[in-house]
């Protein structure tokens, strides 16, 4: 149950055909307002019984060539965020054995029920760096009502494909810092499941 919420990106998956109507599950039917940008529901799925996935994208953007993207996953389990970002962590250590530029790092807030984990990762074709993204994770466990718990991650996007790879590399530090912080400065999407 665990693989689903904590290898999710969207950098690494293969994209999904797009529906015209996405089907809104837990209760963010968006916009969503982040960073001095507006994001509308693009797309949702329910892999399972627990795993809830919804992606918001700017007006004029496609998940197939995006960017920026919100997502919110939700993984409807008892599992600590301690737990969750360790795994995360590990698929991008393994993920560095072959991608040169990917890097992370982890911030947890005081009381600990929160961590951002942010970090860059790269594709290439050969020689040639082809894509590279810029990702916020946020997590934090929730209570979903009637004795359930579940994990929710709300996560911000931002790729560069060929020639716009290097501006990105070359303002990432300062970016960074800003998005983390918008991703701080954020309300957690308030989750309302719809039995869909």
């Amino acid at each position: 149950m665990l693989h689903y919420l904590f290898i999710f990106s969207a950098f690494l998956a293969s994209f999904p055909s797009i529906a015209k109507d996405p089907i809104e599950r837990l209760g963010v039917p968006g916009p969503i307002d982040f960073h001095k940008t507006s994001y509308n529901l693009a797309w949702s799925s329910k892999p399972n019984d627990v795993y809830y996935i919804q992606e918001y994208l700017p007006k004029g953007e496609l998940s197939e060539h995006f960017n920026e993207m919100l997502t919110i996953d939700l993984l409807v389990k008892d599992i600590s965020v301690h737990d969750a970002v360790e795994k995360k962590v590990e698929e991008l250590d393994a993920r560095k054995k072959s991608d040169p530029l990917c890097q992370d790092e982890v911030t947890t807030s005081p009381d600990g029920s929160e961590s951002i984990v942010d970090f860059v990762m790269s594709e290439h074709k050969g020689e040639e760096l082809t894509v590279m993204e810029f990702n916020v994770y946020r997590y934090r466990q929730i209570d979903l009502g009637n004795k359930k718990k579940g994990l929710l991650l709300f996560a911000y996007s931002k790729r560069a494909y060929g020639n716009d790879i290097t501006p990105l590399l070359k303002n990432l530090s300062s970016l960074r810092q800003e998005f983390i912080n918008a991703m701080i400065l954020s309300e957690m999407p308030s989750i309302h499941l719809i039995d869909k």
